[in-house]
């Protein structure tokens, strides 16, 4: 049972009334998970694994685990290609799995690179008291 954790120092993440958003630092492209999304993403976070992530969605429902768990996995993979979420041996942070949201949608990954430029100039606003912020970096 593989199980995953943000993909750090590289990646920092929040959740904002139900919209988790992510970037990834040394790209400068950001991500927003919305509805199930979110609820995916911060379950993986707390060392859930797909499978059971796809059990609790269809735990006392008429819909087969099958195809709820090929969509969580596909989710997955595109997290670990965006290199948002690394493999992890950690054990979960809390037995329960935060309860999922009925029903199960089909979970999207949105992609942003509309301030790739700006993020990648100084992502943590590191600030010169005499060049100011944002300063780009310097081309060796």
């Amino acid at each position: 049972m593989v199980r995953y954790r943000l993909n750090t120092p590289d990646v920092v993440h929040e959740t904002v009334d139900g919209e988790a958003l992510i970037i990834h630092t040394p790209s400068g492209v950001y991500f927003s998970l919305l509805g199930t999304g979110e609820h995916l993403w911060n379950a993986l976070l707390a060392g859930h694994s797909a499978s059971e992530i796809a059990a609790a969605y269809t735990d006392g429902t008429d819909v087969t685990t099958t195809g709820v768990l090929t969509a969580v996995e596909d989710f997955v993979e595109n997290l670990v290609t965006e290199e948002l979420l690394v493999p992890s041996d950690q054990q979960v942070e809390s037995g329960k799995l935060p309860s999922a949201p009925q029903p199960f949608s089909i979970p999207t990954v949105q992609k942003f690179t509309d301030m790739q430029e700006l993020l990648l100039v100084d992502p943590v606003h590191e600030v010169d008291p005499q060049a100011g912020w944002p300063q780009r970096p310097s081309s060796d």
